[in-house]
């Protein structure tokens, strides 16, 4: 799936038994598709750019539908 602006994202490190942990999670306030970099505010309180592949999307933004 793509990253986008808004969704939560999180970042794991495999383990030597091969089990994977959660090392980092946070939100993509930005994307630069020519580069596939994503800008996220990460669980630490930092804003750094990273390449896209380093993250799984967790959770995409939700879009509300107000024409009721």
């Amino acid at each position: 799936m793509k990253i986008n602006k808004g969704d939560l994202v999180a970042c794991y490190v495999m383990g030597s038994s091969m089990e994977e942990s959660l090392m980092q999670h946070g939100i993509v306030l930005d994307t630069h598709p020519d580069l596939e970099d994503v800008l996220v505010l990460d669980n630490y309180g930092m804003c750094r750019w990273w390449p896209a592949k380093r993250w799984r999307l967790l959770s995409g933004k939700k879009v509300l539908d107000t024409d009721t």
